[in-house]
């Protein structure tokens, strides 16, 4: 009886421990580093936008400026 339960057990944790999931799949942590790269790469692009309106709005200035004291 007890080899019988022994064995029952073993089977129902060896199922309940299977999954279908492949090995190769991003766990938790690289799902996470995934994210975090992502949002750096927005972060870097949005900086170069907001680097280029300024440059932009300076040249507007400046040519401003350049109109006035001719």
């Amino acid at each position: 009886m007890q080899l019988f339960t022994l064995t029952l057990l073993s089977c129902a944790l060896a199922l309940g421990c299977s999954t279908n999931k492949p090995a190769n799949d991003p766990g938790p942590a690289q799902k996470a580093g995934a994210a975090v790269d992502e949002g750096a790469h927005d972060a870097k692009e949005s900086a170069k936008d907001a680097g280029e309106k300024a440059g932009e709005a300076t040249e507007k200035a400046g040519e401003k400026l350049q109109e006035k004291s001719d």
